[in-house]
């Protein structure tokens, strides 16, 4: 069943001579199970790309369309994470991961049940009482994955999550959020992920969207037919990373891919 259709989005921001095309004429569909990692040169407009699906911000032309309907305001059936944490420091980890609920309407012991499942879920046992200052990166990142997730969103929106992580933490953390993602009882029905690390893409995603240079456009639709979990080592993980990398750099489609990465 397809979640999201995006059809023909073009964006523009303000520029010192006249409107900058950020996105021009983007159009892909997300289903449901979907993992999609969604890469690009810098400037793409990646970010953007994330925030015009969830109904932070608005096209100039185009739609998206999530379960059939025009998006035209934010979707809380979307949840974000982002690469800045975006936790509020005055706040202590329970009451981050709580924000989300407030507007749901739930009752106060539902809301604590939701935030102590997911404080569970997302290794935080403990640290509830901790305020972010206190915690690690790799821990904040969990904090804010633990508040996407315990609204229960039928789409994870990722973006750059791992980036402000040192090597093992974010490695760590990206296996864990595909033991999340593949457990049937938790949600997000779909994940969108934006990232610059191609090798990240490659290893977590079920199909990569690859975007070309400003004003970006959609080069190919790369699906990874990898079984999980993923050898970084193997020849087709390698071939399917440098294919990948070379619709990026050649900003067109190079030689068919190698039979062996399909």
């Amino acid at each position: 069943m397809t979640l999201i259709e995006v059809q023909g989005l073009v964006k523009n921001f303000p520029g010192r001579h006249g409107s900058i095309t950020i996105m021009e004429d983007i159009g892909f569909s997300v289903a449901d199970n979907d993992f999609l990692a969604i890469v690009g040169p810098s400037g793409s407009g990646k970010s953007t790309l994330l925030r015009l699906i969830q109904g932070l911000d608005r096209p100039n032309r185009g739609r998206v369309l999530f379960r059939g309907k025009t998006v035209e305001g934010v979707q809380l059936d979307m949840a974000m994470v982002f690469q800045s944490f975006a936790l509020y420091p005055w706040l202590t980890v329970k009451e981050n991961v709580a924000l989300g609920l407030e507007a749901r309407n739930w009752s106060r012991e539902r809301q604590e049940a939701q935030v102590e499942r997911y404080v569970n879920v997302t290794g935080l046992e403990g640290f509830e009482e901790a305020y972010p200052r206190e915690l690690s990166g790799g821990m904040r990142q969990r904090v804010g994955l633990a508040r996407a997730l315990a609204v229960e969103p039928a789409v994870l929106l990722m973006d750059e999550p791992f980036s402000s992580l040192d090597a093992l933490t974010a490695e760590g953390l990206r296996e864990e959020v595909l033991q999340l993602w593949q457990d049937p009882a938790l949600p997000p029905e779909a994940v969108l992920l934006v990232t610059h690390n191609i090798e990240e893409a490659v290893a977590m995603a079920d199909r990569i969207i690859v975007l070309s240079r400003r004003p970006a456009r959609v080069l190919a639709g790369v699906p990874v037919q990898l079984s999980r979990p993923r050898d970084r080592k193997s020849p087709a993980f390698y071939e399917l990373t440098d294919y990948v990398y070379s619709l990026i750099t050649q900003g067109s489609a190079p030689a068919p891919l190698a039979p062996s990465a399909a």
